[in-house]
């Protein structure tokens, strides 16, 4: 692959280059775009971790992004730094700091397809298609790729769709992103299986739908993007800084909101992070208050992971930039064992703690709920067929969905509408319309 390519400005739809401003880059633009959709908004109500049993402190999905593209700037830069060095200047069509927006902008969108309730809510939306009588019904009807995507929705895949077909005001290619940053966002760039059995690049995760299958086609192409497979392709290098920043900030804030959330104890916090910073211990016992002092352990935390990840990163450059495939960069560095343990107590005290569990609770009895009855009365609208009359119930039911007139009556069309309501629906919203449908 070729920084000339891997770098371009040109965006999606859009014939030609744009004219290049003199106080704003093309990829300040694409961050332009990103922040003020409607879409980045609705992150504020998505939960991060704790969601509607957090407090007022800790992050939502919206924090959280904004916390990843401030660290996916730092990385993009530092490393954008040596690889201006390493290929010249004249190979390597941007600055360092253009580099830093790129992977900023990858990773402010990075959350953007998550739906509500956001990882408990993918999995209860597979599980409904998969293993209920109504879902399963809906997934006879459509083809062995999309069932795939229904019976295992990814919210990365999901993301992809918002970036360049749900949001935005053109007609063509949603918020016609530069193919940099598309290309940096896309963490699995291949799509889900056709078939039961075939092999992919990853046993679960894949980056974009079959619906938008054309539109990453054409972003690969732009970028010089290796192809590895049906509809799949190597990852874009700067999408590995992506990830690093987005493990780097959700390692270490979640235990800062755990001690918020009374999950965890101050000593649990300090003992957890102690391993990862380099220590100025007379600054740290100048501190005397709890809080302070973990504010300075986060933030010393993530400084040491920025720097070890972008040195891990320009490690295994040569191998990226050939195609092959290199694993999180925070699973290379010295430290690992630290992230280890961090990952361990995340998962027992936090992830599957008790605050987590009834909050897990509530959000599959809402998504449940949703799909219950949405999908039964777009079932029955697909069978009646254009024109004809409904129940009241489901008539009614339908009037709430934004846009109804204009989705289609095939069964692979509705779904892909269905997704996009549900995916894009905030926890609070969701909880509402479950409520007024459950009466």
């Amino acid at each position: 692959m070729r920084w000339q390519s891997l770098l371009s400005r040109k965006r999606l739809a859009k014939d030609g280059l744009a004219p290049e401003l003199p106080y704003r880059s093309a990829f300040e633009i694409d961050i332009d775009r990103i922040t003020f959709s409607t879409s980045f908004r609705r992150l504020s109500d998505k939960q991060q971790v704790h969601g509607i049993g957090g407090s007022d402190y800790v992050r939502s999905r919206l924090t959280h992004s904004m916390e990843a593209a401030r660290v996916g700037r730092s990385l993009g830069s530092w490393a954008g730094a040596e690889i201006i060095a390493r290929y010249g200047q004249d190979a390597v069509p941007a600055s360092a700091a253009d580099i830093g927006d790129v992977v900023g902008a990858g990773a402010l969108a990075h959350d953007l397809g998550t739906p509500c309730f956001a990882h408990t809510g993918e999995d209860v939306i597979s599980d409904w298609f998969a293993g209920t009588t109504l879902g399963r019904e809906i997934l006879s009807g459509v083809d062995g790729q999309q069932a795939a995507e229904l019976s295992n929705f990814e919210g990365n895949a999901q993301g992809f769709r918002v970036l360049t077909r749900l949001q935005g005001w053109r007609a063509q290619g949603g918020l016609q992103l530069t193919a940099a940053t598309l290309g940096t966002y896309g963490k699995y760039p291949w799509a889900a299986p056709a078939f039961a059995g075939e092999e992919r690049p990853h046993k679960r995760k894949y980056g974009f739908l079959g619906s938008e299958t054309d539109l990453m086609a054409e972003v690969a192409g732009e970028l010089g993007l290796i192809p590895i497979g049906r509809d799949a392709w190597c990852r874009h290098p700067l999408a590995y800084l992506v990830e690093a920043a987005d493990d780097a900030c959700y390692s270490i804030v979640d235990i800062e909101d755990a001690v918020k959330m009374r999950m965890l104890s101050f000593a649990d916090a300090e003992e957890l992070l102690e391993p990862l910073i380099d220590w100025d211990r007379a600054e740290y016992e100048g501190i005397e208050d709890e809080d302070r002092r973990l504010i300075y352990l986060r933030a010393r935390a993530i400084d040491r992971l920025v720097t070890d990840a972008a040195a891990a990163f320009l490690d295994k450059l040569p191998d990226i930039m050939e195609g092959k495939p290199v694993g999180p960069l925070l699973k290379m560095i010295a430290r690992t064992d630290a992230l280890k343990e961090i990952s361990d107590v995340s998962y027992t005290q936090i992830y599957r703690g008790h605050q987590r569990c009834e909050t897990d609770i509530i959000a599959a009895r809402t998504v449940t709920t949703l799909l219950d009855a949405y999908a039964e009365a777009l079932l029955a609208r697909e069978k009646a067929g254009p024109g004809a009359d409904l129940p009241r119930r489901f008539a009614s039911l339908l009037e709430t969905v934004p846009g109804i007139r204009q989705i289609p009556y095939d069964r692979a069309g509705w779904t892909r509408s269905l997704m996009d309501y549900i995916a894009g629906m905030t926890d609070r919203f969701a909880i509402r319309q479950a409520q007024l449908i459950a009466g």
